[in-house]
């Protein structure tokens, strides 16, 4: 079958990597510090987890409305303000918004921003900051929201238009550190640095947009021109500390320490009290082996913020990328006093301790991560270091219960244990666990059938289906042809909409037997179901090309080549060009795979069908 087809479709796996807060890549780990020293509440969350009624009342500092009502807006603004008092902010904010349409007031459309703060819903809250904004455009609140929930949405370019045409207007745009968290978060930086260069050149005396263009050159690799660029800054904003600190960020991630501690030394010269250059001092420090001096700065930072769990998480995570789990510990420590305890603090404390080599504390700190976005990775990492220390027996025990005790997981936590089998070369154990897994839900589904319990009936079909998926994948690895076919038919009768079962069969048919009109209808059933999947449209021009249907073949399988750029779709690709006699784009495309793919086995197998197609330097 497709390569990708069990990857994609089968059930998901846990994996030993455990996801604490997510660390940025080297050199920019103050994207995450920075922007918490930067507004502790400036890049919190837009809900407010206390409860509504003992808050205080959001509006009750709004200007009153006092002119231009007639009946029907009146009634419709007391609707508004007696929803806000009872708690139903959505309504409210609707409610203002509407009338702001009407009369065109920015105090209006103000008050519906208010209300949508507190009900929590992004789309409302955009609503009502765009009618502010296109109401007032003096304000510079609607734009700081708008590029606050763009941020939220991964809308980067959004985002820098929002903060741009604050600062166009004078205002602080925070430039710099939005650059940092789009860098961090991988986002397409070509477009956002056209963006600024637009705006620096329309605006060549703000020095803000040159420093973010900066970050953005040396992230894009051109620390040269980034490094020009801030050196021009100097003449006429020498006293400003962000270029000090962009220059000190800079270098440090170019490995030019001695460089990044002058540049952020200048800084603390011009600020010796901000927090974002104490921490870029601090992390030169790390990257230097200075601990005692990088120690010193960050207790200086917990002691200015004693209150910021978040940070707290974030230093600790310095501490253990510098290989310092004893200070990491240290600071994380306190958090467990907190209410809720953060989960990231049960999660880097079991790294911590991990680090240390205390390997049953940091079993008991992973098992104590609630149930959340991190619960599947502490618990795999968990049953990892029981296996690496030779304790598997323990890790399965532990899974089990696992399983129990938080039955939405079991699936994830089952196939984790599956693996770990695997990895401990244990595969008839993982085979007897897959194996009766399927037939205690097959006994399950028969009873919910009987009892006519509609949920839980669907929800073991589901499960029953991805266990027989998996098994007759791995059937198929062992050359269990009859049996893979046996599990996938089931699948299909479990669930007649599963694309990823109709294709891995039909494409297991159509390369595996001489059935290649009974595989291609499996095929075809499965892009009916599933049109644009790279996986399915691959396997559907392979299919028609081994059917003799060269004329419908080509198409299906440029499509997923543009989806899916990897060595077996490319393959199938050449081969059906060099049929079609474009010959030329043939070798073409066969010398960009033997680049990209020179251990693949599918282009070695294509070279031994066509020899013509392999290129000069690849021969033997």
């Amino acid at each position: 079958m497709h390569a990708s087809t069990a990857a994609e479709h089968s059930p998901p796996h846990a994996h030993a990597c455990l996801d604490a807060p997510r660390r940025p890549r080297a050199g920019w780990k103050s994207c995450v510090v920075g922007g918490l020293l930067l507004g502790m509440t400036g890049c919190q969350s837009m809900s407010n987890s206390a409860p509504l009624m003992a808050q205080p009342d959001p509006l009750a500092t709004a200007p009153p409305i006092q002119q231009g009502l007639d009946a029907d807006s009146l009634n419709q603004l007391l609707s508004a303000e007696l929803a806000g008092q009872r708690g139903d902010y959505p309504r409210a904010a609707n409610g203002y918004l509407a009338a702001s349409r009407h009369f065109d007031d920015p105090e209006l459309a103000r008050r519906a921003v208010l209300a949508a703060r507190f009900a929590d819903n992004p789309a409302l809250l955009e609503r009502a900051a765009e009618r502010w904004q296109q109401l007032d455009e003096s304000a510079s609140e609607p734009g700081i929201i708008r590029a606050r929930l763009a941020v939220e949405r991964g809308d980067w370019q959004a985002a820098l238009e929002q903060r741009l045409m604050l600062t166009a207007s004078g205002g602080n745009g925070n430039l710099a550190t939005l650059a940092e968290q789009a860098i961090d978060a991988g986002a397409e930086l070509e477009p956002l640095l056209a963006m600024l260069e637009t705006h620096i050149a329309q605006h060549p005396e703000q020095p803000m947009p040159e420093i973010a263009a900066a970050l953005f050159e040396a992230a894009l690799g051109d620390e040269t021109a980034a490094r020009a660029r801030l050196v021009s800054l100097e003449s006429a904003h020498a006293t400003l500390a962000e270029l000090w600190l962009a220059r000190s960020e800079i270098e440090r991630s170019a490995g030019r320490l001695e460089a990044a501690r002058r540049a952020v030394a200048r800084g603390l010269e011009i600020a010796p009290d901000d927090s974002r250059l104490i921490l870029s001092a601090a992390q030169t420090e790390l990257a230097s082996g200075d601990l005692d001096a990088a120690r010193e700065r960050i207790d200086s930072l917990i002691t200015r913020h004693p209150n910021a769990p978040r940070l707290r998480l974030a230093l600790a995570s310095l501490y253990l990328d510098a290989d310092s789990p004893e200070d990491a510990h240290r600071l994380l420590l306190p958090l467990l006093d907190e209410d809720p305890v953060p989960d990231a603090a049960y999660a880097l404390l079991g790294l911590a301790a991990e680090s240390s080599g205390d390997v049953d504390n940091a079993i008991l700190y992973y098992r104590q991560v609630p149930d959340g976005e991190r619960y599947i990775s502490s618990r795999a990492r968990a049953a990892q270091l029981l296996v690496e220390h030779e304790r598997t027996d323990e890790a399965r025990q532990f899974l089990a219960v696992e399983r129990l005790r938080h039955p939405r997981h079991a699936m994830t936590l089952l196939s984790f244990e599956i693996d770990l089998l695997d990895s401990q070369e244990a595969h008839a154990e993982a085979e007897a666990l897959l194996s009766s897994s399927i037939t205690t839900r097959r006994k399950a589904l028969k009873q919910a059938i009987a009892t006519q319990e509609t949920d839980t009936r669907n929800t073991l079909e589901s499960e029953l289906g991805s266990l027989l998926f998996l098994r007759g994948i791995r059937r198929l690895e062992d050359d269990q042809l009859g049996g893979m076919e046996e599990d996938l038919r089931e699948v299909i009768a479990l669930e007649p909409d599963n694309a990823s079962a109709y294709n891995a069969l039909g494409y297991t048919l159509l390369v595996e037997t001489d059935r290649l009109e009974e595989a291609l209808a499996l095929i075809e059933r499965a892009h009916a179901l599933s049109p644009d999947d790279a996986a399915i449209l691959d396997s559907l021009g392979w299919g028609r090309y081994l059917t003799d249907d060269l004329d419908n073949a080509l198409a299906p399988l440029e499509a997923a080549w543009a989806q899916q750029q990897d060595a077996e779709i490319g393959a199938h690709l050449i081969e059906v060009l060099w049929a079609l006699g474009r010959e030329d784009e043939a070798r073409g495309l066969a010398v960009e795979l033997s680049e990209r793919f020179e251990e693949a086995s599918e282009l070695e197998a294509l070279f031994q069908h066509i020899p013509e197609l392999r290129p000069v330097v690849d021969a033997p």
